[in-house]
């Protein structure tokens, strides 16, 4: 992977020659990079790391300096281009109505400000989903699109145009490349396909709720209740929220949007209490090839036979490292809210 380095006007300063590089993909989150270079190929006006070989693009965040037996070298690491809108936060009230990605990407585009190069894509109303209402207050514009975007298992993105010199923020989701469809070619992995080499599974269900009471504003018998129900009509496992800090304008949302925007923030509180799922999956290099039959946000099916597991997950980590030529990949499937350890990895 050949890597760029650009100055903060997004000016070519220079190509690096580096020893080791970490590329880490996000779905749900910020990604992430980290890259060890020889001195001679570092300026100190590199702000960004860009390569035509992927979407994403790096900030320059911490530079380091080592010495050792061996020579020095600069570690140079950071998080990708989303985190700009970290910069920016969700000020004053932003009250969302519709679906839930053309409510997302009104947000980015109201509250982005200064963002040089920055546009954001809008959302087609045709391709909508389902509807909803919300309010946010103080949030970092990034964070709160991505834990918005994840209920309906969808992303954010920004990518950066180096022929045209601007950053394109969009909401997309990952393909579906389940067998349950019949658009994409699948992927599978499991023993069928001869792509696996060793599995690890493990089921927790400890934590889990699936039904949420979502107190608003007021108190005692005026106070504002909305119900967020995953039980499917069966037995509840349920959790309370305290929302009172979420105040209904009469004049910005009706009650019946208030409620419903307590009722999201009851969905988003759920995906912190899901059961646990943990598949860890070292697969062959056979059958399907990264970037050509897989990809970041797809949808895949995994298959375990001896545990009777058979699931359709989302790829929502790629991890790529590269040493002296030599390509490590490993994926993560699951829910990042979920739990911080692996869902599942795949090595080549």
């Amino acid at each position: 992977m050949q890597l760029l380095g650009l100055d903060k006007d997004f000016q070519p300063v220079g190509y690096l020659q580096y020893f080791n590089l970490q590329w880490t993909r996000e779905y749900y989150e910020i990604g992430q990079f980290s890259v060890k270079v020889d001195p001679a190929s570092y300026s100190p006006d590199m702000a960004y790391v860009y390569t035509p070989e992927r979407s994403e693009a790096g900030i320059v965040q911490k530079v380091e300096m080592q010495e050792t037996v061996k020579g020095r070298s600069i570690q140079i690491s950071g998080y990708f281009l989303e985190a700009l809108l970290n910069d920016k936060v969700v000020w004053p009230t932003y009250y969302a109505t519709g679906d839930i990605p053309a409510a997302v990407t009104g947000m980015l585009q109201q509250y982005k400000d200064d963002i040089p190069l920055l546009e954001v894509v809008d959302w087609p109303t045709a391709a909508a989903d389902e509807g909803t209402a919300w309010q946010e207050t103080g949030g970092k514009l990034a964070d709160v699109a991505y834990t918005r975007l994840q209920t309906v298992q969808m992303s954010l993105r920004c990518r950066y145009d180096y022929l045209a010199n601007k950053i394109t923020a969009e909401v997309w989701r990952g393909l579906n490349r389940t067998q349950s469809q019949n658009i994409n070619p699948f992927v599978t992995f499991s023993d069928g396909f001869r792509n696996l080499a060793e599995v690890k599974a493990s089921l927790d269900s400890s934590n889990y709720r699936n039904y949420a009471i979502i107190a608003g504003q007021d108190q005692e018998e005026n106070r504002k209740v909305a119900y967020a129900d995953l039980s499917g009509g069966g037995y509840k496992r349920i959790l309370y929220v305290d929302a009172r800090s979420d105040r209904w304008d009469p004049e910005e949302q009706t009650e019946a949007e208030y409620l419903e925007g307590l009722r999201q923030k009851g969905l988003d509180k759920l995906l912190d209490y899901q059961i646990i799922q943990n598949i860890e999956i070292e697969a062959s290099n056979t059958g399907f090839a990264y970037l050509t039959d897989w990809d970041l946000g797809d949808l895949v099916d995994v298959v375990i036979p001896e545990l009777g597991l058979a699931m359709e997950a989302r790829i929502i980590t790629v991890r790529e490292v590269r040493k002296k030529n030599n390509l490590t990949i490993s994926i993560e499937l699951g829910d990042k809210k979920l739990t911080q350890l692996q869902k599942a990895r795949l090595i080549y």
